[in-house]
């Protein structure tokens, strides 16, 4: 056994380069550990970073305790996910799994980022982007920002049409009725010329879209 855990301990020593290189990479909010999971009372080998305050033969964390039990050797990566320390800091961590030549999970490579600024600068600015409606997404409204007049005529008709849901060519007179008053709504006919532009779309008289109107 005694042989087998050198074994370990040299594919666990190819982890600290590694390490070094994330630590140099992402600076003081970055601390980066090597465990091995041969005692997992004081698994900690390697440590770059002070985030946590953990120094060498630090334990297991309980999280990877739980995981440990629950998926022994299957046990996947977790990447990604945020805890909070016992000073309030928030941090992201990442955790991959080591194993060695008989796919025995043997230690693991952990990345913790503090987020904590991050956090704050981000809600502060939703909290000075949101609006009264900012949650309402019927509130909300949508804009082409088009180029010119043409853009704008061409994005209203669209619109309408996708909210009818009838193709022109199998539009009966109600359909056609409700087409025009959808753009009527929209503010369409405040575009000049936009009643010959819907006759023409609907192959009608400027006649029958006032009919539709009315």
């Amino acid at each position: 056994m005694e042989t087998t855990h050198d074994e370990n301990l040299k594919i666990l020593d190819r982890y600290k380069p590694i390490a070094d290189m994330i630590y140099a990479t992402f600076g003081s909010n970055c601390e980066v550990v090597v465990h091995d999971l041969h005692d997992v009372q004081a698994s900690l080998i390697y440590i770059k970073g002070t985030l946590t305050g953990r120094e060498l033969g630090a334990p297991t964390t309980e999280v990877i305790l739980k995981e440990l039990r629950q998926h022994g050797d299957q046990v996947k990566d977790k990447l990604g996910y945020t805890t909070r320390t016992k000073e309030g800091k928030l941090v992201k961590t990442s955790i991959s799994f080591i194993r060695n030549d008989r796919s025995e999970v043997i230690g693991f490579l952990g990345i913790n980022f503090d987020i904590t600024a991050f956090s704050l600068v981000n809600q502060i600015i939703k909290d000075f982007s949101s609006t009264t409606d900012f949650n309402h997404a019927d509130h909300h409204s949508n804009e082409s920002y088009a180029k010119n007049i043409d853009e704008v005529f061409d994005y209203l008709i669209n619109t309408a049409l996708i909210e009818i849901g009838v193709p022109l060519q199998e539009m009966s007179r109600e359909d056609k009725i409700r087409f025009v008053q959808n753009l009527e709504e929209k503010g369409t006919f405040l575009i000049q010329g936009s009643t010959e532009r819907i006759a023409k779309v609907l192959s009608v008289s400027k006649q029958t879209v006032y009919n539709y109107l009315e």
